[in-house]
């Protein structure tokens, strides 16, 4: 599950990519990183400035308007957008026609969460290579996603007996059953109903999931029945019926239940700091009509004009961290990885979901993103020599030694970082390990702590040897925008 930790409020807001609605509006883009007054928050914005004027410049959001910085304020970086990277290697790919750089382009793709993209790539692959094992794979995970699903009405009994509010309804997609009772407004700037947001979302997290894994090289079971998902439309009614069910998600954003099979949301937007932000986003747009015709006109446009920005965009996209995380938990317990009826090492998956998690903090990046918040919770337990240890973290004990919700959250960095490491370097042996570590039958009763680590020395070797190729692999990954400043 995800947790909020009241520090990570305002970064989270102020943390928040914007770049995904100029995609395709303009060639060329610049990313702004803006430090909100008096707080040490920072804001990562994509879009066109503009210079105005000596140590002023505007910039340009393509649906929400323009704003006036000063350089003393923010930091203008000029960087490839995600779309002018994809299409500059597409290009290279196409001008070649080799297929390596076809499925280059394509880990790229789904890396960015450019679904459609990443199917371009993938016929231009198989035009070049139809007999590819690569494009078989791709091929065969693509029949297994759109085989149809079955029990639509035995599941939705399920839903709805597991949460008996009348107010709640049914939405549906491809794979997903949705109960919900968050209205038939349209909100955003797709004008869609809240519902059908979190389906997009979901379904989006679906594909990339079982096609990054054929990609790398794993075809995965698909579900053969449809994705239960509970998203309560105000906070409330979430923490109520959470409490009642598990006096241990106090405190939890979301979470799936391997029990009932049924991954718990709430609309995030509805909660009181949420509420308290769009509070004073109002109160300074009523103090910037009221500056209007004095010396402080300017300074009151400009915050309130900059706060409202940010809640718009927020409002919109704080849910994609915690979807991403926990639906990624529920599929991994339906494909084969982690089955819900077996042993789940906490560890290994809560890595696998952080691995593909789009997290608010995590620049423009998506699957396997380096996250600068998990990077940084690696680096603070990494340090410490009481938790340090591999060993600790493969048989979970980390997790058990945690003494605050904060510790605990670091292991989720460590975890990360583990799985980012063996999913970029170690894949076959990873596969093999959640094999081995799903085998193990509950039945069994408790498996030790030394059982677990042997497991997996097992099936990656030397575990010393490996703890420095990790550390070593860690020292060298830098987030998206540490690259594009060039650090």
């Amino acid at each position: 599950m995800v947790r909020q930790e009241a520090s990570k409020v305002l970064q989270r807001l102020c943390m928040t990519w914007v770049g995904l609605v100029c995609m395709g509006v303009w060639s060329r883009a610049d990313f702004v990183v803006y430090r909100l007054p008096g707080t040490e928050a920072t804001v990562l914005l994509e879009g066109k400035t503009k210079g105005i004027g000596q140590g002023v410049f505007e910039y340009t959001h393509p649906s929400l308007g323009t704003l006036t910085f000063s350089h003393q304020s923010a930091l203008i970086i000029k960087a490839p957008t995600k779309t002018e990277e994809y299409r500059r290697l597409f290009g290279q790919a196409r001008q070649s026609q080799s297929f390596d750089a076809y499925i280059q382009a394509a880990r790229f793709a789904i890396r960015s969460g450019m679904l459609d993209e990443f199917r371009e790539c993938c016929n231009a692959a198989y035009k070049v290579q139809p007999d590819h094992p690569t494009i078989q794979r791709l091929l065969e995970a693509r029949k297994r996603i759109k085989q149809p699903l079955g029990d639509w009405d035995k599941c939705e009994k399920e839903l709805r007996e597991s949460v008996p509010l009348t107010t709640m309804q049914i939405a549906r997609s491809e794979h997903y059953l949705l109960l919900h009772d968050t209205g038939t407004n349209k909100v955003g700037r797709r004008r869609q109903t809240r519902s059908q947001t979190r389906l997009d979302l979901l379904e989006k997290v679906y594909e990339s999931y079982f096609m990054k894994f054929a990609l790398e090289g794993e075809v995965l079971e698909t579900p053969k029945e449809p994705m239960k998902v509970v998203l309560f439309g105000q906070e409330k009614d979430y923490v109520s019926y959470t409490q009642q069910r598990d006096a241990g998600l106090i405190g939890a954003l979301g979470y799936w239940s391997a029990e009932d099979n049924v991954a718990v949301f709430f609309d995030q937007g509805t909660t009181e700091r949420m509420k308290a932000l769009e509070d004073h986003s109002k109160e300074l747009q009523r103090n910037k009509v009221r500056a209007r015709g004095t010396l402080e006109a300017k300074d009151a446009a400009y915050l309130a004009n900059t706060v409202d920005l940010l809640v718009k965009l927020t409002r919109e996209e704080d849910d994609i961290e915690v979807v991403s995380h926990e639906a990624t938990h529920q599929l991994a317990g339906n494909s084969g990885i982690m089955p819900r009826n077996k042993v789940a090492l906490r560890w290994a998956h809560e890595g696998l979901a952080s691995y593909f998690e789009t997290s608010n903090d995590a620049g423009w990046g998506g699957i396997g993103a380096v996250n600068e918040g998990r990077l940084k919770s690696y680096y603070r337990v990494s340090s410490d020599p009481r938790r340090a240890d591999i060993g600790l973290l493969v048989c979970d004990g980390l997790f058990d030694l945690a003494r605050s919700q904060q510790e605990e959250a670091e292991v989720y960095g460590q975890a990360w970082g583990l799985t980012h490491f063996l999913m970029e370097r170690r894949f076959e042996d990873l596969i093999g390990y959640y094999r081995k570590i799903s085998a193990i039958e509950s039945s069994r009763g408790q498996v030790t702590r030394g059982e677990l680590v042997k497991l997996f020395a097992e099936s990656f070797g030397d575990m010393k040897k490996l703890q420095s190729q990790w550390h070593a692999y860690m020292r060298e990954l830098k987030t998206d925008l540490d690259r594009a400043k060039g650090h």
